[in-house]
């Protein structure tokens, strides 16, 4: 069961990394997808080609009223791309209006007289190098800090799911734990000690005496001087004790018992030191009975 430890801790280390970051955040998002549809609405213009930019401007356009679109970039401290965002909007909004009342060509005369071209230029680079999020601090209007909220987000979200996982470690830990001591105690009420322990052991009415070539908390293993055939349920006499077992297998030499009721440790290590199993074999008088 030890052995399941490397492995867990390894697992669970590997799922602690930090995955790929996520998308920037909204405001600035939503900012870089007007930077994206005016370019390309422009380059349609110009070359009458990719087409789908004009109804990406106009859907991008009718999601993002003025009012609430100024409120986003205000709550988050990016009032420097304010004006830049709304004269955009404001052209292309016009710009969508020849294109639909007059064509490709007017609308195209259009934007080199109002010098969005320009417009679009500055706006790109000032929108490109925004930092997603950054936060107002209070007291200071518009003053930024350097912040990055969906970084702190980021942040919190590891911290939290390190968290859950020490705390997943100390509870799968303690549950390993206490099933290691439980193999353990299991290991210990069965380990088999050899030894060499006079017994009688009584079947059916019959006496055998013989001997116990092992000895366990659970059961043991006898060894009869006389061939019998017992079954089912036993007592064993021996070192003092009267012990009820359940005949569990038998061979033409042995039988192995299950006490019915586990042996006191302590007794089980006196019977072990008062009958050692010795070098070449049983005692004698084991053998003899006596």
């Amino acid at each position: 069961m030890r052995k399941w430890l490397p492995t867990v801790a390894v697992l669970l280390t590997l799922s602690l990394l930090p995955g790929r970051a996520d998308a920037s955040c909204p405001v600035h998002q939503d900012l870089s997808d007007l930077n994206r549809a005016s370019a390309g609405f422009l380059g349609y213009l110009e070359t009458g080609q990719s087409s789908y930019y004009v109804q990406q401007l106009n859907s991008w356009i009718g999601a993002n009223p003025p009012a609430p679109l100024k409120q986003r970039m205000r709550a988050v401290g990016i009032q420097q791309v304010e004006a830049g965002t709304l004269k955009l909007m404001q052209q292309n909004k016009v710009l969508l209006q020849i294109l639909s009342s007059q064509g490709r060509q007017a609308a195209l005369e259009g934007a080199r007289h109002m010098g969005i071209y320009e417009l679009q230029s500055q706006y790109a680079t000032l929108v490109e190098a925004l930092p997603c999020d950054q936060i107002k601090e209070d007291g200071f209007g518009s003053k930024l800090v350097a912040i990055n909220a969906n970084d702190a987000r980021q942040r919190q979200q590891i911290i939290n799911a390190g968290i859950a996982w020490v705390s997943f470690l100390v509870l799968g830990g303690s549950v390993l734990y206490f099933l290691d001591r439980i193999g353990i105690r299991k290991i210990r009420r069965t380990k088999r000690y050899p030894c060499a322990v006079p017994c009688v052991l009584q079947t059916g009415g019959r006496t055998v005496q013989g001997y116990l070539v092992d000895l366990s908390r659970a059961g043991a293993k006898v060894h009869p001087n006389t061939q019998c055939d017992p079954s089912g349920r036993v007592t064993l006499r021996f070192g003092g004790h009267i012990v009820e077992a359940q005949v569990r297998w038998k061979t033409a030499d042995y039988v192995g018992v299950q006490f019915v009721s586990e042996f006191n440790f302590i007794q089980l290590h006196r019977l072990l030191e008062e009958f050692p199993m010795e070098d070449g074999g049983i005692r004698e008088e084991a053998r003899l009975g006596l």
